[in-house]
């Protein structure tokens, strides 16, 4: 059964600019491009960049203590040899020794790509096809950003900078509970906002732990600096492999009856101008 969705409007920034997740739906969507937003469906608004969906209680709790702990003691290795201060960024499959965490990794990204079927379906069908979920870690049909699906595990003064995945769907999966650090949170910019290293952002989201945030390739966005303790994060960029980011998936989400411009490579144009 679809399960409904709340919208809520990113506010102008000032004192409500910090949102925190909402805990009554099943999954809300944080819009950050009103004018856009309004005329588009959810899956439509979150393809073209308009809108951030949040998935609560993607994890349970014991899921998240799980592999915070996991996290963080192999990034406490890895901060050592490395002698990395702030993020350690890596690999799932590079970070744990234990199957069992690549697994529970595994599982979650599965967890959100069904979501998306389910409650997205046109969303899922313009992003991913006929693509088979047994597997998201090992699919060959898949491709990452690179690193991907990684952990970030953010200490005292650790940040991500603004930036755009590039890729068809972003999940953000946050695994620390609220208390286990001050500050953080992803800040989001809309595209009417200009070059965020400028401005301001949108919204800054900070979710409970499990519930994940979903996002389309051109959405910029920004991993917020951690003031005192440990946040976790699960992060997975991905598309279809062969596909230049997500512009075409877009444009799959439009209605049938809208004109479309069609595209042609320099060589054919030339071959056209010659006849």
């Amino acid at each position: 059964a679809v399960v409904g969705c709340a919208r809520v409007l990113a506010s102008p920034l000032g004192d409500d600019a910090l949102l925190t997740a909402r805990e009554c739906p099943a999954w809300s969507e944080v819009v950050l491009d009103r004018e856009r937003a309004a005329e588009l469906p959810s899956a439509a608004a979150v393809a073209h960049g308009c809108s951030v969906v949040q998935v609560h209680a993607l994890a349970s709790a014991s899921e998240c203590r799980s592999l915070c702990a996991a996290a963080s003691a192999a990034a406490k290795r890895v901060r050592r040899a490395d002698c990395l201060i702030g993020l350690v960024r890596a690999p799932i499959v590079d970070l744990f020794d234990s199957q069992s965490d690549i697994d529970a990794c595994e599982a979650l990204l599965q967890r959100c790509v069904s979501f998306v079927q389910a409650q997205l379906p046109s969303l899922a069908k313009a992003l991913f096809g006929e693509v088979s979920f047994e597997t998201v870690l090992r699919n060959s049909d898949l491709v990452f950003s690179p690193g991907e699906p990684a952990l970030n595990v953010y200490t005292q003064d650790g940040c991500f900078t603004p930036h755009e995945d590039e890729q068809s769907l972003t999940c953000l999966l946050n695994l620390s509970d609220a208390g286990s650090y001050d500050g953080g949170g992803t800040a989001f910019w809309s595209s009417r906002e200009g070059l965020a290293v400028a401005t301001p952002p949108s919204v800054v989201l900070r979710t409970p732990a499990g519930t994940a945030l979903l996002f389309g390739g051109t959405v910029t966005h920004a991993g917020q600096p951690i003031r005192r303790g440990e946040r976790c994060v699960l992060v997975a960029s991905f598309s279809t492999a062969g596909h230049d980011c997500f512009v075409p998936h877009g444009e799959a989400l439009l209605d049938a009856s809208e004109p479309r411009t069609e595209e042609c490579s320099l060589d054919a144009l030339c071959a056209a101008l010659a006849l």
